[in-house]
């Protein structure tokens, strides 16, 4: 179920009584629909007014933060032109080398040499401990 968030007054134009002792009742009826209908345009204009301003504050919100985005991109696009790719290359292929060995010698390693200690069919019973 929506929630409505704006209301247009009045709702119902033409649905007024006629008072008593009117000699025209077609020109009542007539002049209490025309200013039921000028107030609901009155209504209608400040909702209008109020989401026009909305919509200008949330483009200004877009806007700064369009521009703080591009500021940033500039400045990232300036960084990565300054980068000597040899110098990065070299630290990055280093690093690698340095984490795979790592892994070789701390975790891949133990596990081979346990394995291979352990005979075939043969089980711990305390897991993979060694005696």
């Amino acid at each position: 179920m929506p929630l409505i968030k704006r209301n247009i007054d009045p709702r119902h134009l033409c649905q007024g009584a006629v008072p008593d002792g009117i000699g025209n009742e077609l020109e009542c009826v007539t002049n209490n629909s025309l200013s039921a209908i000028i107030r609901q345009l009155s209504c209608l204009s400040k909702h209008a007014e109020n989401v026009f301003g909305e919509l200008f504050n949330e483009a200004n919100t877009f806007y700064s933060r369009a521009n703080s985005l591009q500021d940033r991109i500039d400045r990232l696009a300036v960084k990565v032109t300054q980068l000597d790719s040899s110098v990065e290359e070299g630290q990055f292929t280093e690093n690698l080398c340095f984490f795979l060995l790592s892994l070789i010698f701390n975790r891949l390693l133990p596990l081979l040499l346990l394995l291979h200690s352990v005979p075939p069919g043969h089980k711990h019973e305390e897991g993979l401990s060694r005696h």
